[in-house]
């Protein structure tokens, strides 16, 4: 796969658009990376790094909420006295972190189903291609058997060609086209 074909897939991004994407840098990708279990991936033929384009959009989602559950800790230290803030339950009644929740709980479904989604994807080309292989072993064993019997009737004949020879070699020619056997 050629550079250009990697990083134009819809399906792939590089380091370098994901840093444009998430707008931060490599530190803060791979914290987030190394925090939600999320890997960069390797192209075997060149060695380059790449990101699926679900696991961008799930980092992109996360750091979303990520900062709007900061914005909201901000509105709840200078809303509620600091003792409540400290109190998780006298928070947790607040609407908008529950909707926060559970935005960050969609999204780590949506994460799964799609991670659930490639893992059946490879799967089934893994099936496919052990299927063709299954095949490919059989034909292997049929052209091995004819090869087999090939060689037994190269054989034979190589015998009965050797046994003609010495045969026309008793025959010595005596003219016009008369053979005499000795």
């Amino acid at each position: 796969m050629s550079e250009n074909t990697l990083y134009n897939d819809n399906a792939i991004m590089s380091p370098s658009d994901v840093r444009k994407v998430l707008d931060t840098n490599n530190e803060e990708i791979k914290d987030l990376c190394r925090k939600l279990k999320v890997f960069p991936k390797r192209d075997r033929n060149t060695g380059k790094t790449f990101f699926l384009k679900d696991d961008v959009e799930f980092l992109k989602r996360i750091k979303e909420l990520h900062f709007k559950a900061d914005k909201f800790s901000e509105i709840d230290e200078k809303v509620m006295p600091h003792s409540a803030v400290q109190n998780p339950i006298a928070t947790v009644d607040n609407s908008s972190q529950l909707q926060l929740m559970e935005e960050f709980k969609n999204a780590v479904e949506k994460m799964a189903f799609s991670h659930e989604a490639l893992i059946e994807k490879i799967e089934t080309t893994l099936e496919n291609k052990l299927d063709g292989l299954d095949e490919v072993v059989v034909e292997l064993i049929q052209v091995k058997t004819e090869n087999e019997n090939l060689r037994i009737k190269l054989n034979q004949l190589t015998k009965e060609n050797y046994e003609l020879k010495s045969s026309l070699e008793r025959f010595k020619p005596m003219g016009f086209g008369f053979f005499v056997r000795q």
